[in-house]
């Protein structure tokens, strides 16, 4: 069954799947959809966004829910943990990165493209970034990656976002949404076990 996942470039989501399928061992078709004119992805899936997986019938927008597509499918290597309660951790922390902590920089965004964007509230809401960096420091003492000793679902869904604290976007993304993630995560040279992180993930292949 051939598996397509159609993207646009530089798309954080769509670097989780890549990572995942690469990891994996999973050949992939990209389809790369014109950013300017979405409305072959909303007939196809009724929503705009990438990553969207077509596999036989199937068709599955969001990232997560690829990522869970491709577990079930593809078992080995794991991406969660076998164990009923880490496995629940596992998915609290995805649904929490989500859910929570990307509704800051998605803000901020969101802030910047108005036309008098609130200074104040993108100081508050770049403190509430920075404020969680410590945590994900924590969780790497004492291994290598975000839940355990092998990359997993955690690493997959928080690097694309987590590595701009480390490195600059790309000369060529014009993503706003990007330059924000570069300029309000305070990891390079202030949390060195996080920043090793984000050079380990990034040396992980892509499909």
């Amino acid at each position: 069954m051939e598996l397509r996942v159609h993207r646009v470039p530089h798309s954080t989501n769509v670097e989780r799947v890549a990572l995942a399928l690469a990891l994996k061992g999973v050949p992939v078709t990209w389809v790369d959809v014109d950013p300017a004119d979405r409305s072959p992805l909303v007939a196809l899936s009724g929503q705009e966004l990438v990553p969207v997986l077509e596999a036989g019938d199937e068709v599955v927008p969001d990232s997560a829910a690829i990522l869970a597509w491709l577990e079930r499918r593809f078992p080995e290597p794991q991406l969660w943990p076998a164990d009923p309660a880490q496995r629940a951790l596992a998915d609290i922390a995805v649904a929490w990165f989500n859910g929570v902590w990307k509704v800051a920089p998605n803000a901020i965004d969101a802030e910047l493209g108005a036309a008098a964007p609130d200074a104040e509230r993108i100081a508050r809401l770049s403190a509430e970034m920075s404020a969680t960096l410590p945590w994900l420091e924590a969780l790497l003492h004492g291994r290598d990656f975000l839940l355990g000793d092998a990359p997993g679902v955690l690493d997959l869904v928080a690097f694309p976002f987590l590595k701009y604290g480390v490195q600059a976007p790309a000369a060529e993304d014009p993503d706003r949404f990007h330059a924000v993630l570069h300029e309000h995560l305070p990891i390079a040279g202030r949390l060195p076990r996080l920043e090793a992180w984000v050079r380990r993930v990034d040396a992980l292949p892509r499909a």
